[in-house]
């Protein structure tokens, strides 16, 4: 875990992370304890006699793995979680706002340049982008 995040789990985590398979992509989602505990609550929160709720359910919280950073803030990744996302070698860490995304790096790479293909070809993804960068 790079040390601007380390640090930051640490303190409000107490060093203590979930990791969980991401239900659209083939990466991993890493919460800080702290932030894992709300997403647990709203899905926990939904009807899950609706059979897609249940499902998401079953993936997100099914695959959940808590774990402690160790001292120099690293962790094993159980190795189903390994195999769902690919990793293998090169890991890419993605920031996003409450979480972290954790990716191969080629699966990555891929990804990326598809958004980015996408964005460059779709109007309404161009209007948002120039509405955030205000």
């Amino acid at each position: 875990m790079p040390a601007k995040y380390r640090e930051d789990i640490v303190e409000n985590a107490g060093g203590q992370i979930v990791i969980t398979v991401d239900h659209t992509d083939k990466c991993l989602l890493v919460y800080p304890m702290d932030q894992w505990l709300k997403v647990e609550k709203t899905l926990m929160s939904l009807p899950n006699m609706n059979r897609r709720v249940r499902n998401m359910q079953r993936l997100i919280l099914g695959h959940a793995a808590e774990l402690d950073l160790d001292a120099q803030g690293r962790v094993l990744l159980p190795i189903p979680l390994r195999e769902y996302a690919a990793l293998d070698k090169r890991a890419v860490l993605v920031g996003q706002a409450n979480k972290l995304e954790l990716w191969d790096a080629d699966i990555w790479d891929a990804a990326r340049e598809s958004w980015l293909q996408e964005a460059q070809e779709d109007s309404e993804a161009s209007e948002i982008l120039n509405q955030v960068s205000m």
